[in-house]
């Protein structure tokens, strides 16, 4: 199918945080590692106080946590950015480069808390999950969120009340759910009509699981290439910024890598443009591109989410990848193979909510539905 959609620049304009070098990874593990006989033999609490001190030298804006399985004599040490999603990115290098540690296994995030009925004092005011309803919506492929009180909350401790339910929150979702996935929150005395729920913080896990599977359709599974489970849709497509004489662009989109969007494995963005002046040229970039999905997607360490004809004279390949720096090397190996004569370029960004993804799914999607 063919239809004329507006898509807008992106206009975000935040401030990147400043990545960790591969040598300040490295002198951090290997004065951590140096340190954890001595920190083995310390209490938990004094384990993470003292792990701190040593990340605090070279990330500053990362910490160290400690989780232990009841029966279990491993431990985990877990880098965490307390939510901060301009940080996931060192806390994801950090793990990647992480030296092998007796007795300890590393990831980065933190986990749900186990249990998800607990409760909170905070300055002499207690809160339990049971006492937060929680209510879910689709806020364009992320999950908005409305949350209001099951007890009556004095008015002059209603602010506090929230910030402890928010931290609650957070808790129960895990860290990268929270920061990744949730998108608007927002209290309300009384749920919106549009809204699904309303249920007690202590039973929303398994009710946000099953709205990231059914109702954003999540189900974490790579669709087969070519296969039933494959969609894809075409476009004619102009940005807003483009001239009235402009001629449109032709988007071919990948629907159904919805599935996988927002997995913690594929957090890095791949733009792959190859210019061509024939169609033999057009022809070469294409295998080019056949050629670097299949060997991606083969070993799922990158999907291919879009293809996109621009002025009739370069072809864009868009991923989603695991190891921006290697899916770049592996893109520049395909077109000096298909197409060694042809203007290259390659560029990465840091987009774990897919949001170069979920900005077209969100345009395209609902007119795809009434065409169906």
């Amino acid at each position: 199918m063919s239809e004329d959609i507006l898509i807008g620049p992106n206009d975000d304009e935040a401030e990147e945080a400043t990545l960790l070098s591969g040598p300040q990874i490295a002198e951090f593990w290997r004065e951590f590692a140096a340190q954890l006989p001595t920190l083995v033999a310390l209490s938990q609490h004094e384990f993470v106080e003292h792990g701190n001190v040593i990340l605090s030298r070279h990330a500053p804006e990362l910490a160290v946590e400690l989780e232990k399985d009841p029966g279990s004599q491993a431990a985990r040490i877990v880098i965490t950015s307390h939510g901060n999603l301009d940080q996931f990115e060192n806390a994801q290098a950090l793990v990647r480069q992480a030296p092998p540690l007796p007795g300890h296994t590393v990831q980065a995030f933190r986990n749900r808390a186990q249990g998800s009925d607990f409760s909170m004092n905070m300055d002499n005011f207690s809160l339990s999950c049971s006492d937060v309803l929680v209510a879910h919506y689709d806020a364009g492929g992320v999950v908005g969120l409305e949350m209001s009180f099951e007890k009556i909350i004095p008015q002059d401790m209603m602010e506090h009340a929230r910030h402890m339910a928010f931290i609650m929150l957070d808790h129960v979702l895990g860290e990268w759910d929270f920061a990744v996935r949730v998108g608007p929150v927002e209290f309300v005395d009384a749920f919106s009509e549009d809204v699904d729920g309303a249920e007690p913080l202590s039973v929303f896990p398994a009710i946000f699981d099953e709205f990231l599977r059914d109702g954003l359709g999540r189900n974490n599974r790579f669709p087969t290439d070519g296969g039933d489970d494959d969609q894809w849709a075409s476009f004619e497509v102009r940005r807003q910024d483009a001239p009235d004489d402009a001629p449109p662009d032709l988007l071919t989109f990948r629907l159904s890598a919805n599935a996988v969007a927002t997995r913690a494995d594929m957090p890095y963005y791949m733009e792959w443009r190859l210019g061509f002046e024939s169609q033999e040229e057009l022809d070469n970039a294409r295998d080019a591109c056949d050629a670097l999905q299949s060997r991606m997607e083969q070993h799922h360490s990158g999907i291919l989410v879009y293809t996109r004809v621009e002025d009739m004279s370069a072809r864009v390949a868009a991923f989603y990848v695991e190891d921006a720096q290697a899916a770049t090397h592996l893109a520049q190996q395909m077109g000096e193979q298909f197409a060694p004569q042809q203007s290259e370029e390659v560029s990465t960004m840091f987009d774990p909510s897919w949001q170069e993804y979920l900005g077209i799914y969100n345009a395209v999607q609902p007119r795809d539905q009434e065409e169906d």
